[in-house]
């Protein structure tokens, strides 16, 4: 049975507001969808729809504001409907090493947050990301120390999102196509040629520890899961390979994954510090060890 919690939890990651995300969740939850992934998949997608088109009828535009500045709430459209057809484009596209961040520490980096603009284009779209970063975008201050190291790690995600604050468009991938992780090479060719049509779908199978290659098989009626199995949990239990299917923890391996893209060629895109669970520090790419809220560098 797929948690209540963790759907909740991915639906804001990718950039759902709290409330929608709660309601569609609670919603799919009554219906009983939830003693089947796929079907639970299935419905959440129809009620985020529903949901998101009633919202939409509902909210006037602001005359002040091109649109609300709540970025959560305008990047709900189409977070499980079809999504642009990815574009290709590598790391070196970007030209990171010439970008510099908008600040040099800390206290300038808080400064800088505070008087970035309220002002959203009419047809924002937000970046991939915003997803990345998950919910520390709109964590507060507790979390401030863990953007500010994201945005210093990625300069070029400061200074993107500094002008989409302000009225601009994002000049970075807003198509979620770099946020996969599954390589589509290692698996069957119709299975990664539709995953590349409909990333969407593959990103809700990763999103739920899922393994994609076997959701599909599953939702084809290509493979019958064991009568004395959780659904779900053989799902997350198991993956395909060329030569059968093998267990593997595939929550495990999803969190430990780089983001390879749809196309396999966006490793190394994104940089990210480390967690130390054992001290709860942040690890940072130098290997210095921070406060994960002050940002203290600890000895």
């Amino acid at each position: 049975m797929l948690d209540a919690t963790q759907a909740t939890n991915l639906l804001q990651s990718l950039g759902v507001s709290s409330s929608m995300a709660s309601k569609a969740v609670e919603r799919t939850a009554q219906n009983g969808a939830a003693k089947d992934p796929l079907a639970f998949l299935q419905e959440l997608q129809a009620n985020l729809k529903s949901l998101t088109a009633a919202a939409q009828r509902s909210q006037p535009t602001s005359a002040t504001y091109a649109v609300s500045t709540s970025s959560s709430q305008q990047s709900t459209v189409g977070a499980f409907q079809g999504v642009e057809k990815p574009l290709r484009a590598s790391p070196a596209d970007s030209n990171e090493t010439s970008v510099k961040a908008p600040f040099s520490n800390f206290d300038e980096f808080k400064s800088w947050e505070k008087g970035l603009g309220q002002t959203f284009a009419k047809d924002y779209k937000a970046p991939d990301y915003v997803h990345v970063m998950g919910l520390s975008l709109g964590g507060g201050d507790s979390e401030a120390f863990k953007r500010y190291v994201f945005f210093k790690n990625n300069p070029k995600c400061a200074v993107d999102y500094e002008g989409i604050r302000s009225g601009k468009l994002s000049t970075l991938p807003t198509d979620r196509s770099t946020l996969i992780k599954s390589d589509l090479s290692k698996m069957p060719a119709e299975t990664a040629a539709f995953y590349r049509e409909n990333p969407d779908q593959l990103l809700l199978a990763e999103g739920f520890s899922m393994d994609p290659a076997l959701y599909k098989m599953r939702k084809d009626g290509e493979i019958t899961i064991p009568d004395n199995a959780n659904a779900t949990e053989w799902l997350t239990q198991n993956k395909w390979t060329p030569d059968g299917i093998v267990a593997n923890n595939n929550r495990v391996t999803f969190a430990q994954a780089d983001f390879l893209g749809i196309n396999g060629d966006r490793a190394g895109n994104y940089h990210f510090a480390k967690y130390d669970s054992a001290t709860g520090f942040i690890v940072d790419l130098d290997g210095q060890s921070y406060d994960p809220t002050t940002g203290e560098a600890m000895a």
